[in-house]
């Protein structure tokens, strides 16, 4: 066994499974065409493959630089061929490049320096290529490429997080809103949704509150006591006998009074009105009562308004007419 410091490449075929699973025969074609033109670009490149594992590639490089640069243009390549296929058949690599110290063992290469670079890999979208910052820091000024910062990542078996960069070397509005995302760690794009969502319920909140208010709000400004309560209705004095006052004398003659003593009737049948009429009263009640009913007297109340509107005598038409009067009275229509 010998140490050494190498730029070590990892590749892998996205959704491989389910390519295969979809068309077998047709996914290992182009897989095996795939892996003669990514052989050619590690060797012009100056690396070697060390390792394959079925639809993954790993290869190491005495450069970072010549590292990257056979990554970019093996997804170009890629990208290429997968013009003349649907977008669910295409098939593309993730591809993870780090640098660090590794153990060379029978032409096998073991160590953190692999293990970092197959969890880049991990971390890469598809077609594109995730670059420690070690690796970053080497080639940053001699490629003409673009580096989004993702930040530190904890990766799987690795006790330290590991800084990443996503690698961009095209203008491609899904490439670019797919870096973006990544760039955006898990646990922020989680509190994100939770903050929108919670804004979103606020408002919800404070507009349903709202909308109470102004439905049980009565023109005049203040709050209405339910939701049947007329708005803005004036207050109606009711008028009613009150209790310590004495009975009214009854207007019914005696029946030992004598016809000759009592006056002349007056010379209308109807009955005089006084200046000031007796004031009717007026309940408030509910909508499915109609407002238009008089309510009903006492006898003592109507003897009251008769004696008010001169109902006195004891001739016969004047004791018809009386009878008439309190009838409708108390039965409310006088």
């Amino acid at each position: 066994m010998r140490r050494k410091i190498a730029a070590i490449l990892v590749a892998h075929i996205a959704d491989y499974g389910r390519l295969v699973a979809e068309d077998e025969e047709q996914t290992l074609r182009r897989m095996a065409s795939c892996r003669t033109t990514t052989d050619d670009f590690i060797a012009v490149a100056g690396g070697r493959i060390f390792n394959t594992a079925g639809d993954a590639v790993l290869a190491e490089f005495p450069s970072a630089v010549e590292a990257v640069r056979c990554a970019i243009d093996i997804q170009e390549s890629l990208r290429t061929r997968n013009l003349a296929y649907p977008g669910s058949r295409q098939l593309s690599y993730r591809i993870g490049i780090g640098i660090g110290d590794v153990v060379e063992r029978d032409g096998d290469l073991l160590g953190d320096g692999v293990n970092i670079a197959a969890r880049l890999e991990g971390l890469a979208e598809i077609g594109g290529i995730c670059i420690s910052r070690a690796v970053q820091e080497q080639v940053a000024g001699k490629l003409s490429a673009r580096f989004i910062d993702i930040g530190a990542r904890q990766v799987k078996n690795i006790p330290q997080p590991v800084h990443a960069y996503i690698v961009v070397t095209w203008d491609d509005s899904r490439s670019s809103e797919a870096s973006q995302a990544a760039a955006v760690p898990a646990g922020a794009r989680s509190a994100r949704k939770l903050l929108a969502v919670a804004i979103i319920s606020a408002c919800m909140l404070c507009t349903a509150a709202l909308a109470f208010v102004l439905v049980n709000q009565r023109p005049d400004g203040k709050a209405s006591s339910g939701p049947t309560a007329v708005a803005a209705m004036p207050p109606v004095p009711a008028m009613a006998p009150p209790a310590s006052s004495p009975p009214p004398t009854s207007p019914l003659p005696p029946a030992s009074s004598s016809p000759a003593t009592l006056p002349s009737p007056p010379a209308s049948s109807s009955p005089p009105k006084s200046a000031a009429p007796a004031p009717v009263i007026i309940r408030r009640t509910s909508s499915s009562t109609s407002e238009t009913d008089a309510p009903k007297r006492s006898f003592e109340a109507c003897s009251a308004i008769a004696a008010q509107r001169g109902w006195k005598g004891t001739g016969h038409d004047m004791m018809n007419g009386q009878r008439a009067f309190m009838t409708a009275c108390m039965q409310g229509r006088e």
